[in-house]
């Protein structure tokens, strides 16, 4: 691709003879080969304008900034917002892959990995193949890629849907990738919005500004696309009533309301009835508690506009297998059942803390969590007091430290700890903290561990583990003569 042709859908004003070939596209100065086309973006933590003779050097063909100047040699030119303009550029540098492909986006503060999987697997039971970009791992020609991000940078993700040759691309979107601009040069058939509750506000600010960058999603849709939206929550009912003022999409929506296209009723513990338009059927339910019943109708009608069936669905889901840290199980020799899941937010939380406590009944049930460094601080308290009410016990831990001494975030924790007679144990130890609570519970318990899911850990511990389910692995062997 020649450079001109690049500048001129970028809209940018090309004011030189020279047209080089356009070998790649990066905002990284480390990772320009000779004919890259460069992108200077101001980020919270470096300015790329910095690097812009660093990436000359490195045979950068042209520089897009937006400085209106800049000293260093080479083709250099001003545009706004280049970090937008990247995602575009990278889109029709790799001819605008999305558009051999069905697209279909899910964004929600809880869910989305579990919707994306079961989406993918009615998907691939059904004969249709299908990549996934998530949160757990990428998969792409029926081959597992390591994940870094939920949404991969723009780059990178452009790169994969061009190497993709599956039929159905199903991919999270998390806020940070809408709000960066991420997904910028894609047009998506679908887009399923699951949920909105209180996370990451460290970045958005408000939870306005967390709405507004959800909603952002369906402005990517296609005309006549479609929009499948929960109503179980406020700003579900904001999105479908926005959206349907409009006449350019195809709005379904889910949920336990009559009025809903598909809704939901009898959440038992392996089944729900679904009903849609005059078809009444029973689904069994691949993972525990009424949030994940939704989470299937969300994939269940997002297959059916790719034309399965809603018995096929059901016939499909029947060997679903599950997904890595998303209510994982596995028992101990003593008889206590262990559950890993990644929620990570009060109401990812309580969900699934009240799905494990009605699988525990009246057994003890113990639930081990901690908290990120520099990360959201007003939701802690009210994660406890969500643990203290739902748990026998609670062991606050750390789940990543992300440069924050663990004094710190020790200390930290033991502020936010909610008035009232029960006080949680705290080991700042993640693998300690699991050991403790695996020893105290006792025989034929439930002890459930959340806030990591399948993620590695990033600190040293003191037993030789690199997540949460190689350390209860860990502790089995160790105690299997004892138990």
């Amino acid at each position: 691709m020649n450079l001109k042709a690049l500048l001129n859908h970028l809209h940018i004003a090309c004011h030189t003879d020279q047209d080089p070939i356009i070998t790649g596209i990066t905002s990284h100065s480390k990772k320009v080969e000779p004919g890259y086309l460069f992108f200077a973006i101001s980020g919270v933590q470096a300015d790329g304008h910095q690097y812009i003779q660093e990436a000359f050097e490195n045979g950068a063909a042209a520089v897009v900034g937006e400085y209106r100047e800049t000293s260093a040699s080479g083709l250099y030119f001003y545009a706004e917002d280049t970090k937008r303009l990247l995602s575009i550029a990278a889109s029709y540098f790799y001819d605008e892959p999305y558009k051999k492909h069905k697209m279909t986006g899910i964004t929600g503060t809880n869910g989305k990995t579990t919707t994306s999987f079961l989406l993918q697997h009615i998907l691939l039971s059904h004969d249709i193949s299908t990549a996934l970009f998530g949160t757990v791992h990428h998969y792409i020609n029926s081959k597992i890629v390591k994940s870094s991000h939920t949404t991969p940078d723009p780059v990178t993700l452009q790169k994969m849907l061009s190497e993709s040759n599956d039929e159905a691309v199903v991919m999270e979107v998390s806020s940070h990738g809408l709000e960066q601009n991420r997904i910028e040069g894609i047009t998506y058939d679908q887009a399923i919005f699951l949920n909105l509750t209180h996370d990451h506000l460290d970045y958005h600010g408000t939870m306005e500004s967390y709405y507004q960058c959800k909603a952002k999603l369906f402005s990517y849709l296609k005309p006549k696309g479609t929009a499948i939206i929960c109503s179980e929550g406020s700003y579900g009912r904001r999105l479908i009533q926005e959206l349907s003022s409009t006449n350019t999409l195809q709005v379904w929506t889910y949920g336990k309301r009559k009025t809903d296209n598909f809704y939901i009723e009898d959440v038992g513990k392996n089944y729900f009835n679904l009903v849609h338009e005059t078809l009444h059927v029973t689904v069994p339910l691949p993972l525990p508690g009424e949030y994940n019943a939704l989470n299937t109708t969300a994939a269940i009608a997002a297959a059916l506009d790719y034309g399965v069936p809603i018995k096929d669905s059901i016939n499909h889901l029947k060997n679903f297998q599950g997904i890595p840290g998303r209510f994982e199980e596995l028992t101990l020799y003593n008889g206590t059942e262990v559950i890993i899941d990644y929620a990570h937010t009060p109401d990812g939380v309580s969900q699934v803390l009240e799905a494990a406590r009605k699988k525990a009944g009246s057994r003890p049930f113990y639930h081990v969590f901690g908290f990120r460094g520099n990360r959201d601080v007003t939701k802690r308290s009210e994660m406890i007091s969500i643990s203290l009410e739902y748990s026998d016990q609670t062991v606050l831990t750390v789940d990543d430290l992300d440069g924050v001494p663990s004094e710190q975030l020790i200390q930290e924790t033991k502020e936010a700890l909610p008035a009232g007679p029960h006080t949680p144990t705290i080991i700042s130890d993640r693998t300690e903290a699991i050991f403790y609570a695996l020893r105290e519970a006792p025989p034929k318990s439930v002890v459930i561990i959340t806030g990591k899911g399948p993620e590695s850990y990033k600190e040293k511990y003191q037993y030789p583990s690199d997540s949460d389910l190689s350390t209860v692995k860990l502790f089995q062997s160790l105690n299997k003569a004892a138990l």
